[in-house]
């Protein structure tokens, strides 16, 4: 099991850090004239004329104001005009840890540096050490301190925060962290009663947090556990945040159960995987840090039983569809009622047709597949597109929240004989490992087929197929089946009592769908309604003087307006 951390910290890379401090805690020693014209100094900043440096900015201001700054020649340690940089530099936090290491930062190319648990361990609670050295040189204050800390992603095996580079290795590490005692003393109590754990969770790690009024406890789960592996074994984004989620919300149920009183004082923004966590200082080892390298957390009975609680609480919601759910069972022939349930939500959402779904799925599939046996370029091309780990995983990430298997068995027949993809014992087969655990139900409702149909369509060969064989939609379908069951319906009650009254009865509800079926928008009948105060003609839209009238003349105290146009009745 990994003891190793990517450590985020800029002042191991910028000795100007500590000089940036130093300037902050001159700063607080000067008098209240000075400081309030130091900030204007500051604030100007971004006002300043941009063909001029920083430094020759420092120097202008120094001149402007050379007898009001009369203090700054007191300064033994660095000049008057470095002072203003770095002052600067302290407050517009350059090269702070939260900025160079921030998400997708404009020009960030900085790499965590990757440190053993001891050596974070020594970093932490060495008086010698550079956390130390940052809180000194500030004066001993914690606030200035804190944008500069280092900080670890525990949950992450990435030295990055960009989302474009970020690698979504999990490392079993789970952060919880406690604030809003009243003071440390409180912070500390508490800390050694969580330490001790509960049933499932045993923490291996605990500090006070930075400003002394909250700690931080790290639990460690078994890697090795094959629950484990098999739910953050793909590595995908999506997928590690849902059962990471999933964890941390289970350990957090179990903590409240121990310890109610602290309910209100766990932090939820740690449930976040990306979520850094700053290290402070740790002035008294003996009473503010704990640590136990051999503790292990459990991972499959919390995970077990928060999806337990879980599935009580969906089986409640499906009971409450229970006809609706029952009737897309029979019709879709689907066994599960949890299937059946999400391709409601789904329905509502995008009135969507499983059954003409699939068969257009693998149809298009057969046709592809059949078509890059004759063409070497249709081959050339699937070759390129569906040999990619990073394509792969996208489309199965969507095809199996639609689909489930079918998705993976047809995706594989895309993929090119002998490729990596296909070996089950390459790391790369990881695109195909997906469990309908992996989703939440918000993702299961949205998902859809369109980013495989996107990607074929790119072919004009088979985007033709597709608008063939599959021009009416499977809105248009499900209208068009549902017409239809009107129809059987009247057919077989015409044969049971062949009377006109049958035949009204079947028209009426006909017309009542179709004219459901013209409202667009839930305002349309009333939008309908409103008689309209100007017509305009099918040029007048781009007449400047016409719109200018209307707009600025007309009904220049207006701000909300009606509009319909002529494509809308």
């Amino acid at each position: 099991m990994s003891k190793n951390y990517y450590y985020f910290s800029t002042h191991t890379i910028y000795p100007q850090i500590y000089t940036r401090l130093t300037a902050y805690a001159e700063y607080q020693k000067l008098d209240e004239e000075t400081q309030t014209l130091l900030d204007k100094f500051v604030n100007n900043f971004a006002k300043r004329n941009k063909q001029i440096s920083t430094l020759d900015y420092c120097s202008n201001f120094l001149a402007k104001h050379k007898d009001e700054l009369y203090e700054l020649d007191k300064l033994k340690s660095t000049t008057s005009k470095q002072f203003l940089y770095n002052f600067l530099g302290y407050s517009k936090l350059w090269g702070a840890s939260t900025r160079s290491f921030g998400r997708n930062s404009k020009g960030n190319k900085e790499r965590a540096e990757k440190i053993s648990e001891q050596e974070l361990i020594d970093e932490m609670t060495n008086p010698k050490a550079s956390i130390k050295k940052l809180l000194d040189v500030s004066g001993g204050d914690l606030s200035a301190v804190k944008p500069f800390l280092p900080a670890i992603m525990i949950s992450l095996k990435t030295n990055t925060r960009d989302n474009d580079k970020m690698r979504f290795k999990h490392t079993g590490k789970f952060c919880f962290d406690f604030d809003k005692f009243k003071d440390k003393e409180e912070a500390i109590f508490w800390m050694e009663k969580v330490w001790k754990g509960t049933k499932n969770i045993k923490p291996y790690m605990g500090f006070v947090s930075p400003r002394g009024k909250g700690f931080k406890l790290f639990c460690q789960v078994d890697i090795s556990n094959p629950d484990f592996q098999g739910d953050f074994g793909s590595e995908d984004k999506e997928v590690v945040e849902k059962h990471h989620k999933t964890w941390y919300q289970g350990a957090r149920k179990e903590l409240e159960t121990k310890f109610p009183e602290l309910k209100e004082r766990i932090d939820s923004a740690t449930n976040d995987p990306q979520r850094l966590t700053y290290i402070p200082f740790i002035a008294n080892k003996e009473i503010d840090f704990k640590y136990d390298a051999s503790r292990l957390s459990s991972y499959t009975e919390i995970v077990e039983n928060e999806r337990k609680l879980a599935s009580e609480k969906l089986l409640k919601k499906i009971s409450k569809r229970q006809v609706e759910v029952d009737r897309i069972m029979k019709e879709q022939n689907i066994t599960c009622q949890v299937q059946a349930y999400n391709l409601l939500l789904k329905k509502g959402k995008y009135n969507f047709d499983l059954e003409f779904e699939k068969e257009k799925f693998i149809k298009v599939v057969d046709f592809i597949e059949k078509e890059s046996h004759k063409d070497s370029r249709i081959q050339d091309w699937i070759s390129k597109e569906f040999d990619s780990y990073h394509s792969l995983q996208k489309l199965s990430w969507a095809l199996y929240g639609v689909f489930e298997d079918l998705a993976i068995e047809q995706i594989k027949r895309l993929i090119p004989e002998g490729s990596n993809k296909l070996d089950e014992d390459h790391n790369d087969y990881r695109w195909a490992i997906k469990s309908i655990n992996d989703y939440s139900q918000e993702m299961l409702k949205s998902l859809t087929p369109a980013p495989f149909y996107d990607k074929v369509r790119k072919l004009p060969i088979v985007n033709d197929f597709i608008s063939d064989n599959f021009g009416t939609s499977f809105k248009n379908l499900s209208d068009f089946k549902i017409i239809n069951d009107y129809y059987e319906t009247y057919i077989r009650n015409k044969n049971l009592d062949d009377d006109t009254e049958n035949l009204a009865e079947f028209l009426d509800d006909i017309t009542m769908y179709l004219d459901k079926k013209k409202l667009r928008l839930p305002l349309i009948e009333k939008f309908d309604s409103i008689t309209p105060e100007v017509s305009l003609g099918p040029n007048d839209y781009l007449d400047k003087d016409v719109m200018h009238s209307i707009f600025q003349e007309k009904y220049a105290d207006k701000r909300v307006f009606f509009l319909r146009s002529q494509c809308g009745k």
